[in-house]
C-alpha cells in the first residue's frame, strides 16, 4: 500500500509532492494538507519511509493526530529509500547513486525539503521533528549550513541519534567488530543497497507475521533484538503492516558511517582513511559535527530500554545542545527505540508531551511577535494581511493545543526559558 492511498484510507486529503536536491537527487514528501496552517516537517530513521508516521492510524499516528491539531504536515523520505530512488543523471542500479552517508541528508536533503516547504506555504519557518536517523541529519544541516536555523521554528527529536559509542544492540555491535570486514566485502562484491524494500519480502512478512501465523513471535523477537523488548507495546496485529513497510531501503555506506561513529565515540563526518582525509578534510582523521550551532529551541525525547541509543550519549548530546528546551525521559522501563512510532500508548507516553512543547514555542513566538506589531503599531509601520493572517494561524494551533503537561519536570533541561 502507498503512502497516499493510507493516508486516503482513514479519511484525511493527501498530496505527493516531487523534490530535487542540489546534487541531483529526487525525493519524495507527502502531505496531509491544512492550507494556511503552520507546517511541520517529518523525517524518519535509516530503513524507514514517511509511511512509519500514519502506519498506526489516526489514533497514534503522529502525522493525524498533528492535522487533527490543525498543523500543515509534511513527511520527508530520504535519499535511497522505496520513495525516494531517483536521480536525475544516475540510475539506483550504479554504484555511484548510494555513494552517501547520512551527511549528504543533511546537507542536501533536508535544506531541500525546508526550501520547498515554505515555499509552498508561504512561512518563514517550521517545526521539524525526528526519529533515530532523522535527528542525526538535522544536527548535521545545522553544523554544515548553520543559516537554516533561521527557518527552524522548533526540532524534536525523537530517540535522538548522535553518541552511540555504547550502543546495545547486539546486530550493530557485531557490525563494529567485523566493520573493516565488512566495509572490504562490500566494496569488494560492488555490494551497495543495505535491507531494500522488495516484493518478496513484503509478500513474506505477510505470510509469516499475520496473528494466526506460528511464525509471529520470530517476527516480533526481530523487531525486539534491534529496537528493545517491550511486548506489552507491540501491536502485533499491525506486524504485517509494519514489516510491510519496514525494512524500505539505505546504503552500504550509511551503515558504515554509523559503525564509525560507534567505534570512534565522535560525533563527525565520514572517515575516508588516513590519505583521503587529509585531501577532503585537511587533516588525518575526521572533524567533529559543530553541535553547537543548533541554535534553534531543541526536546529530546529518550527512553532506558532503547538498544540503539543510550541515555549517557542523550546526556552527552544534551550538554553540547545550545538550546534545549526540555529533555524527557519516557516514564517506561521497556519503552524501546521504535515504541517512538508504533507503541499503542505513544500518544500518551510521548506525543502530548511533544505537542505540548510545540504549544511552549508558539506561544513565546506569539508574544514576542505581538510585541512587535504593537511597537510597529505605535511606530506607525504599516503591517501586511500576510503577516497578520500567519499570527492567527498561530495563535489557532496554539489554542487547540491539549494543555495536559507542566512545563518542566524532574527530565527537564531548561538551557532556554520560553517562559520568560
Amino acid at each position: 500500500m502507498s503512502q497516499p492511498k493510507l493516508i486516503r484510507k482513514y479519511g484525511y486529503p493527501s498530496e505527493t509532492h516531487t523534490v530535487f536536491t542540489k546534487d541531483g537527487y529526487i525525493l519524495e514528501m507527502h502531505r496531509i494538507p491544512k492550507k494556511g496552517a503552520q507546517p511541520v516537517l517529518l523525517m524518519h530513521g535509516i530503513l524507514d519511509t514517511s509511511a512509519t508516521w500514519v502506519l498506526m492510524g489516526p489514533k497514534s499516528g503522529l502525522g493525524y493526530v498533528l492535522s487533527d491539531l490543525g498543523y500543515d504536515v509534511w513527511m520527508g523520505n530520504a535519499r535511497g529509500n522505496r520513495y525516494s530512488k531517483n536521480h536525475t543523471s544516475l540510475n539506483s542500479d550504479y554504484v555511484e547513486f548510494w555513494d552517501f552517508t547520512f551527511h549528504e541528508m543533511g546537507k542536501y536533503d533536508l535544506p531541500a525539503n525546508i526550501d520547498y516547504i515554505l515555499a509552498n506555504t508561504g512561512y518563514d519557518q517550521l517545526h521539524y521533528i525526528g526519529h533515530s536517523q532523522g535527528t542525526a541529519v538535522f544536527w548535521v544541516l545545522c553544523s554544515e549550513q548553520p543559516q537554516y536555523t533561521q527557518k527552524i521554528l522548533s526540532m524534536h527529536a525523537l530517540a535522538p541519534i548522535a553518541y552511540i559509542a555504547d550502543m546495545k544492540s547486539p546486530l550493530f555491535r557485531t557490525l563494529v567488530l567485523f566493520l573493516d570486514f565488512f566495509t572490504a566485502a562490500s566494496r569488494m562484491l560492488r555490494i551497495t543497497e543495505f535491507m531494500p524494500n522488495t516484493k518478496f519480502l513484503v509478500d513474506h512478512s505477510q505470510l509469516v507475521c499475520h496473528d494466526n501465523a506460528m511464525t509471529q513471535e520470530v517476527c516480533s523477537n526481530i523487531l525486539f533484538l534491534v529496537a528493545g523488548y517491550n511486548s506489552e507495546q507491540l501491536n502485533k496485529t499491525m506486524l504485517p503492516v509494519m514489516l510491510s513497510h519496514t525494512p524500505s531501503g539505505a546504503s552500504i555506506k550509511q551503515l558504515e558511517h554509523f559503525g564509525q561513529l560507534m567505534k570512534s565515540g565522535h560525533f563527525r563526518k565520514f572517515d575516508r582513511g588516513y590519505l583521503r582525509n587529509q585531501l577532503e578534510y585537511n587533516r588525518m582523521t575526521p572533524p567533529d559535527y559543530d553541535l553547537s550551532k543548533v541554535k534553534v529551541p531543541v526536546a529530546l525525547y529518550y527512553s532506558m530500554n532503547d538498544m540503539l541509543v543510550s541515555t549517557t550519549g542523550v546526556d552527552r548530546l544534551a550538554r553540547e545542545l545550545p538550546q534545549v528546551i526540555d529533555k524527557y525521559l519516557v516514564p517506561m522501563e521497556q519503552f524501546n527505540h521504535l515504541d517512538f512510532l508504533w507503541a499503542i500508548d505513544v500518544k500518551t507516553l510521548v506525543y502530548n508531551r511533544l505537542i505540548r512543547n510545540l504549544r511552549r514555542v508558539e506561544n513565546f513566538k506569539l508574544k514576542h511577535a505581538n510585541k512587535g506589531l504593537q511597537n510597529m503599531a505605535t511606530a506607525g509601520v504599516p503591517i501586511s494581511n500576510n503577516n497578520l493572517q500567519k499570527m492567527h494561524a498561530l495563535a489557532t494551533a496554539s489554542n487547540n493545543t491539549p494543555n495536559t503537561l507542566p512545563l518542566t519536570n524532574a527530565n527537564a533541561n531548561a538551557n532556554v526559558n520560553l517562559n520568560a
